[in-house]
Order: structure tokens, then C-alpha cells, then sequence
């Protein structure tokens, strides 16, 4: 009897399936090309940001201007790396962005329809897509790995950052000291000496450990506290003083609620919060004339700590005339609007107050929109009990990174809602969910096999 290539002899035939072959495989992982893509584009996102790169004048009275070529590269490149994630994971990409809240979706309006009437629609239209891009891209890495993951990556970027200025300003000290009214203030890769300020004050919380140092010294926590007190000399070599102030708030902030998080009920939290805040505000006004005197006075400024109240006199009264939608997104973050509207004996580039700055862009309703979506969200986080501490220290650094560009928002313009230094910083702590976004594939309807299958008649 002869066997057909359909047939199996009887001695060969056993209850159990044969295992396949098990064949070599090429190529790259999907997991780990998103893993990639997305970890390439936070930190391109960051790097844009800032603003970081080589040979920045040190001199800005001289009028040199910046070539701008390298920074819209880089926020350029970001553009087909979104559209590569979204070719690998549409279903999920998709799903990011199907639950918006109801508040940003007014912002969003109130944005859209400014750059519509925008007085200058072409600086509207650039600002709207350079926020944009910069808020989907550290958002996706955000919603796929969690806050703790998020961190870890932004706690890697902060540590090469200061080594990074530290030696480009050794290295090259014409560049990294500035000139001018700003002698001898460091800038270090930073196009101005405040926004290095500002982001190394948000950086050394976002490094910092609010828990008890290990007993073993391990390289990684050498390097971390080495890091910190570089960022610690960078700050105080900058002279900013909206610097001090906002990292003097978010220390406040990790110690208070390291307290608080060892209350485990949400309620006896919440209760604890709200007389909290009675408490502070009634300490922090009578305190703050006080204490806000002595930390301007120290840099030379007024209680403002801009020493800019001329332009606000200025501005005001141009709110009013435009009050619901403003004059266009990103509009007074342009220096030759600001020349246009504002009179005064120096170079006025800014309005020196973001919340002034986001009224005259969007308007007061989109303004307060921005504002209450903000404190709901610190409200979440402080209300919400976590389980793991790995959970709640990046849960208190979220609300710690969130009151600090708030804080700073009232002395220094651009820190929300533009493409600029500390943007990403904030996105990244505004989802409400900590752990990574749960996503499911629709289960797929199962195949009837071809032999339970009726034949055609």
C-alpha cells in the first residue's frame, strides 16, 4: 500500500500535534519600534522646547539675530515621526484623544476662533501648529507608558541638561555669559539666562527623591545628586529670581504632601485640603509682602519680580477692547506686536505675565477656561489616593511641576500654551489617568473550521 502525501502511516500517528518548527526572525519588534519612536520623540520635543543649542549671542542690545533653521527641524521632524506612530497604532492613537475634557475643548474653541480673527493670521496659524506638535508628542508617550515611565525619561533628560550647560559654559564662555544689561548672568545653551532658570527649577524637583536616601551609594545616585547640585549652581548663577520663587514653591509643595499622602482616606484628604488652604492663604498673605520684598530687593526688582508694572499699565486697557476672543493665538509673544502696543524706554519682547499674555491671545473666557481645567486637575491629584510609592512620589511631583509654572506664570510670560521651555513639563503631568492607557483590540469573530463547514448546494 502506498502512502499519499495526505497520509500518515499508523505506526506515526499520535494523539499529540506535531510542534512546528520554530523559524529564526528578522527585524525589529513592533513593541519595540513604538518604544523607540516615541522615546525619540519626547525627547526632541524637549530639546525644542528649550531651545538648547551652540552659539547663541551673548549680547542681545547689539540687535544679532538667531538663526532659527535648527529649532524648526526639529519641531519639523516630529511631523512624520506622528504619522509613522499613527501607521503602526491608529486604533489606539485614535483612542487618546476620544475622551477630551469639556474644558479643553473649550479652550481649544477659544483658540481656534482667535486664530480665525487674528490680527496677524500667519503668527496665529505658526503658533497654533508649533503648540500643537509639541503637545501631541510627549501626550502619546505619556497616555502608552504611564507617569512613572514619563518621569524616568524626563529625569534622564534634566540630568543631561546640567551637565550639558555646565560644560558649555566652561568650554565656551562668550557664548554662555551674557553682555549687555545682563553682564556676567549665565545662559549657558539657553537662548536667555531666565529661561535657564526656570527650567532648572522645574528640573530639580522633577530630579529630586522626596524619600529617604539608600544605604548603598550606587552610580545612579551619585550622578542624580551630582546633577542636583549642578542645577542648584546654574539657578543661582542665573540670577532669576522667578527661579528662587518657583523652586522654593515646589520643595513646599513635595514636603506638604508628603504629609498629606499619608492619609489614606480621599475624603479625610480632602477635608484636610480644604482647611489647608485656608490656613496657607491666610499665612501666605500676611507673610508674603514680607518675604516677596526681601527676595526682590535682593535682585534689584519690585514685588512683581519682573519690575515690568509700566507694560501692564499698557496692556490692561487692551483687554477690554477685545475681551472674548482676543487679538490672536500667540499674537504678544511676537516683539514686533509688542512694539506696536507698548511705549516704553527699553526693549519691551514680552508682556511678563502669562495669564495677561493668554487674555490678550484668547480671551478672558478661554483664559479662566485654562485656569479651572488647571485646578481641577491639581484638585485630582491631590484628592486621589495612589497605591505604590513610586506611584505617589510622581503623583506629588505632577502637582509640585504644575503649581510651579502656575506660580511663575504671574511673573514670567510664554510658560503655558506656547512652544517654549516648560510646555512639555506641563502636558505631561495633565492626564488624569497615572498608569498607562488601557487599550483593547475588538475581539476578532472566530472562523468555522473547513470541515464543520456546509457544502453549497
Amino acid at each position: 500500500m502506498s502512502f499519499g502525501p495526505t497520509y500518515v502511516p499508523n505506526g506515526n500517528i499520535s494523539l499529540t500535534r506535531q510542534a512546528a518548527r520554530s523559524r529564526p526572525r528578522h527585524g525589529i519588534e513592533k513593541e519595540t519600534l513604538v518604544r523607540w519612536l516615541l522615546t525619540v520623540m519626547l525627547y526632541i520635543t524637549l530639546l525644542r522646547a528649550t531651545g538648547m543649542w551652540y552659539g547663541y549671542p551673548s549680547n542681545f542690545d547689539d540687535g544679532i539675530s538667531v538663526d532659527p533653521l535648527p529649532q524648526k527641524l526639529m519641531l519639523y521632524s516630529l511631523i512624520p515621526m506622528m504619522g509613522v506612530y499613527f501607521i503602526l497604532e491608529p486604533n489606539r492613537f485614535l483612542s487618546y484623544f476620544r475622551r477630551i475634557p469639556v474644558l479643553v475643548i473649550v479652550v481649544a474653541g477659544f483658540s481656534l476662533i482667535s486664530l480665525a480673527l487674528s490680527i496677524s493670521f500667519g503668527a496665529s496659524a505658526r503658533g497654533v501648529a508649533a503648540v500643537t506638535v509639541l503637545t501631541i508628542a510627549p501626550l502619546l508617550y505619556r497616555r502608552r507608558y504611564g507617569s512613572v515611565e514619563t518621569f524616568r525619561l524626563l529625569t534622564n533628560f534634566a540630568i543631561f541638561a546640567a551637565f550639558a550647560n555646565v560644560l558649555y559654559t566652561v568650554a565656551f564662555p562668550r557664548f554662555a555669559i551674557m553682555g549687555g544689561s545682563y553682564a556676567g548672568m549665565v545662559k549657558g545653551l539657553f537662548y536667555h539666562k531666565n529661561t535657564m532658570g526656570q527650567f532648572f527649577a522645574v528640573a530639580f524637583v522633577v530630579v529630586v527623591s522626596i524619600g529617604l536616601p539608600s544605604a548603598k551609594l550606587r552610580y545612579r545616585t551619585l550622578l542624580r545628586w551630582t546633577a542636583l547640585l549642578l542645577m542648584l549652581l546654574l539657578i543661582a548663577v542665573s540670577r532669576s529670581s522667578t527661579a528662587v520663587v518657583m523652586l522654593a514653591m515646589g520643595l513646599a509643595t513635595l514636603a506638604g504632601l508628603k504629609m498629606m499622602f499619608k492619609i489614606g482616606n480621599s475624603g479625610v484628604r480632602s477635608f484636610f485640603l480644604f482647611f489647608l488652604c485656608l490656613i496657607l492663604g491666610f499665612v501666605g498673605a500676611s507673610a508674603y509682602l514680607g518675604a516677596a520684598q526681601l527676595i526682590a530687593d535682593a535682585f534689584g526688582k519690585d514685588l512683581t519680580f519682573s519690575g515690568r508694572t509700566n507694560i501692564w499699565e499698557q496692556l490692561i486697557p487692551l483687554v477690554y477692547d477685545k475681551p472674548i476672543f482676543g487679538y490672536g493665538f500667540a499674537l504678544f509673544r511676537q516683539p514686533e506686536i509688542m512694539e506696536q502696543f507698548v511705549r516704553v524706554t527699553f526693549d519691551a519682547r514680552s508682556t511678563h505675565n502669562t495669564y495677561l499674555e493668554l487674555a490678550l491671545n484668547i480671551g478672558v473666557p478661554g483664559t479662566i477656561a485654562w485656569v479651572a481645567f488647571l485646578f481641577k486637575r491639581l484638585g485630582e491629584r491631590i484628592t486621589t489616593v495612589s497605591s505604590g510609592a513610586a506611584l505617589n512620589e510622581v503623583q506629588a511631583k505632577e502637582v509640585a511641576v504644575m503649581l510651579m509654572i502656575m506660580i511663575g506664570a504671574m511673573m514670567e510670560a510664554g510658560l503655558m500654551l506656547a512652544p517654549v521651555v516648560l510646555w512639555p513639563l506641563m502636558v505631561v503631568c495633565l492626564p488624569k489617568d497615572s498608569s498607562p492607557s488601557s487599550f483593547r483590540r475588538k475581539p476578532r469573530k472566530p472562523t468555522m473550521p473547513n470541515s464543520a463547514r456546509r457544502l453549497a448546494v
